[in-house]
Formats: C-alpha cells, sequence, structure tokens
C-alpha cells in the first residue's frame, strides 16, 4: 500500500460519520432488549403467588390500559424531548417493573408493576423505531434501512432463543430469578441507549394536541373506507385470539399436557425463535393464497388448532402449538403487506396506531373475560381452561366466518377495489 493509501484510509476511518456508533449501540440494547428471560414462566409464577385467572386478566388489562391511553401523548414526547430519552425511560421503567415483579408477592404490588410496563411499553414504541430509522437517515443510508432490519431480526432471534431456555433454568432455581434477570437486562439496554447520541429530529415535530387531532381526523378516513375498515376490524380482531392465548393460556396448556417447567423454555425458543426460520415460506403462501384465501385460512387454522389441543392433550398437540405460532406470524406478515398496499403512505403510521389503540381496547375487555372464564367455566366435563378454549375455538369461527363472507360477498371487497379512497 502507498503512503497516499495509507492516509486515504486513515482519513476514512478518522472520518467515520458519528452516528455509526449509535447502530452498534442500538443493535447491542435490542439484544438486552429482547432477552425475554420471564416469559416462559410468567403465569406459572402468578399463580405460585397465589393469584387466581380473573387477577390475571386483570393486570394484563391493566397493561393494554395504559398503553392505550399513554400511546398518544408518548409518541408526543418522543417529538418534543428526544427519542433517545423516550427510549432509554421506557426500557428503564419496563426493567424496573420486572425487578419489582419478583418483589413483589401480591396482587396489589403486581397492580404497581403493571402500569410501570405499561407506561415503560408506552415510551418504547413511541422512539423505538424512529431512533434507529433517524440513526441511518443522518447517515444518509436511510435506503439500507431494510438491510439492517435484518441484522436486528437475527439478533432478536438469537436472544429470544438464549432467553427462552435460560427463563425455565432459572425459574427451577428460584421462582424470583427470571424476574431480576429480565429486569436487569432491560435496565443494561437503557443504560446502553442512554449512550446514544440523539440523532437530528423530525421535521415535524407534534404537540399533544396536534397528535390528537390527526388521530380523530384518521378515524373519520378509517371508518369512511371499507377496504382500510375492514381490515382495521379483522386485524383487530384476528390478532386478539393469539394474544389471549399466548399470554394467558399457553403455559397452563403446557402444564395440562404435562410438560416439566424445565423445558418450557426449549418450547418457547422454538415457537418464538427457531419459527423464525421458517419467514420465507410465508411469502410463498400469501402468493398462492392471496389475501382472500389468507384471511380465511387464518380464520380456520385458528379454530381448528383449538378443538384440536382441546381433544388431544398428549405431547403431539406440540405440534398443533407450533402450526398456530406460524399462523400468528404469517398473520403478521400478511397485516403488514395489506396495509401498505391499502391504507395511504401518508396516512399509514397514523391508522396503524389507531389500529393499535383499538386492538388494547379490545383486549382489555377480553383479558378480563377470559381470566374470569379461566377460574369458573365448565363445560362438556372439560375443566376450564380447555373448556376457555373450546370457546375462543367456537368464538373464532361464530365471528370471523361471517364477518369475512359479509365483508367480501356483500360489499364486493377485491383486489379491483384496494386503492383506499378518501
Amino acid at each position: 500500500m502507498t503512503n497516499t493509501d495509507e492516509i486515504v484510509s486513515t482519513s476514512i476511518k478518522m472520518n467515520k460519520h458519528p452516528m455509526e456508533k449509535n447502530i452498534t449501540k442500538y443493535f447491542i440494547a435490542m439484544f438486552f432488549r429482547n432477552l425475554w428471560i420471564s416469559m416462559p414462566v410468567g403465569i406459572i409464577y402468578f399463580q405460585e403467588r397465589g393469584l387466581n385467572f380473573f387477577e390475571m386478566g386483570v393486570l394484563e388489562a391493566i397493561v393494554s390500559g395504559i398503553v392505550f391511553l399513554s400511546d398518544i401523548p408518548s409518541g408526543a414526547f418522543a417529538d418534543i424531548f428526544g427519542r433517545k430519552l423516550s427510549t432509554g425511560l421506557g426500557m428503564f421503567l419496563w426493567g424496573l417493573s420486572l425487578v419489582l415483579m419478583g418483589v413483589f408477592s401480591t396482587f396489589n404490588g403486581f397492580v404497581i408493576t403493571m402500569i410501570l410496563m405499561g407506561f415503560g411499553d408506552s415510551f418504547i414504541s413511541g422512539a423505538v423505531n424512529a431512533l434507529f430509522y433517524d440513526s441511518l437517515k443522518q447517515m444518509n443510508k436511510e435506503q439500507d434501512y431494510l438491510k439492517y432490519t435484518g441484522k436486528r431480526e437475527v439478533i432478536t432471534a438469537v436472544a429470544l432463543i438464549l432467553s427462552a431456555i435460560l427463563g425455565s433454568v432459572l425459574y427451577t432455581i428460584h421462582i424470583t430469578l427470571p424476574f431480576y434477570a429480565h429486569g436487569i437486562a432491560l435496565i443494561v439496554a437503557s443504560a446502553i441507549v442512554f449512550t446514544m447520541k440523539e440523532p437530528i429530529p423530525s421535521e415535524s415535530s407534534k404537540t399533544i394536541a396536534a397528535q390528537y387531532k390527526l388521530i380523530v381526523k384518521s378515524l373519520g378516513f378509517v371508518w369512511k373506507n371499507k377496504i382500510v375498515r375492514f381490515i382495521t376490524i379483522f386485524w383487530v380482531l384476528v390478532l386478539t385470539i393469539p394474544m389471549l392465548f399466548v399470554n394467558l393460556m399457553e403455559q397452563l396448556y403446557l402444564v395440562e399436557i404435562n410438560i416439566p417447567v424445565i423445558y418450557f423454555g426449549i418450547i418457547f425458543a422454538f415457537t418464538r425463535g427457531v419459527i423464525g426460520f421458517f419467514a420465507p415460506l410465508r411469502y410463498k403462501i400469501e402468493k398462492k393464497f392471496g389475501e382472500k384465501g389468507s384471511f380465511y385460512g387464518i380464520t380456520v387454522i385458528f379454530g381448528v388448532m383449538f378443538f384440536l389441543m382441546v381433544i388431544i392433550t398428549q405431547y403431539i398437540s406440540l405440534g398443533f402449538l407450533f402450526i398456530l405460532f406460524f399462523t400468528r406470524d404469517y398473520t403478521w406478515t400478511i397485516l403488514d403487506k395489506y396495509a401498505n398496499d391499502h391504507i395511504p403512505s401518508d396516512r399509514r403510521a397514523t391508522v396503524l396506531s389507531i389500529i393499535n389503540f383499538l386492538l388494547n381496547m379490545v383486549y382489555m375487555g377480553m383479558a378480563l373475560l377470559i381470566g374470569y372464564s379461566l377460574d369458573h367455566l365448565g363445560i362438556f366435563g372439560l375443566n376450564s381452561l380447555l373448556s376457555t378454549m373450546l370457546m375462543l375455538g367456537l368464538a373464532t369461527f361464530a365471528i370471523l366466518i361471517p364477518f369475512l363472507s359479509f365483508n367480501y360477498k356483500k360489499l364486493n371487497l377485491d383486489k379491483k377495489n384496494s386503492s383506499a379512497e378518501e
């Protein structure tokens, strides 16, 4: 190498964009953020602490309620005070809530942790992706967003697999350890975020009042546009189903089919991490069946899987569980695609926020109902868990099939009408 080449190489290294460190720190923070160590054991931990299922439903509803009420203000907070502060504060609050969850042992104590968790979630969701994208934009690399997102997803998958296995192992040592470890991981992530540089703020900073005004205007758009209204309602209804099962029933079902807690982590690693390697199949399936076929297929698979898991309470049901999670991930993928297809880009972010609000509102009420059902329901000689799963399967068919039929046949929804109308 000539002296000139060495000088140029040294100059490039010295003039490295200062925001490049942001990306490295972001990836490290995302690894710690996605160490969901307490994920495999949350429900059985609450059982060990003496909570009934209705109380667990109340705790789930509290988180959803806080997110529902604070999502818009937290977005404005990120615009006004910065994405770094919002993301770091959110991770710290969430981490603190998990540490306190290990400390507390009563329902009232857990209420406090869920309030903190809800606020933490809101501060993160309103800023974490913007912090990432704005860092890339300041480096003039926003066109590489998908490439960097792919790296983030790999890091997330590795973190999920490791943490799922670690969580169940720690629980067998002491029931509070997964929560302490999970909380510390989030606090570490928070500390890393606070060392990042704040990207140049968005050109269109918003006040809370302006955010609410935009939401009200977009609500009218969602209601008047039949395509967007259809997608919004289906999105909320169909995603509530796996949310209820995953958050309130999955761990109970593993106990029902006699899976030792020590193996929960391995199962969670497959259903959250390894299943991601099947992602390319989602696009092939959607290409083959299209929008209408996908929506009907999702509905049928969710309903049938619940029926099969109720009828067959053996190890083979783990296969049904895997199919359920694959279908859930497929649902996320195609709903995101159809949102891009049908919703104008200038309204997309706001409409997705509205969908998130509605999803949390519906989930809030359903979590209470499912919690009560898990305590009291018993039909056809089944215990409360299997009875609730059976009713969830029946509700999937009873609500979603007529909804899809009405919209596709009566309103003539098809690809020709896919453009959004004012």
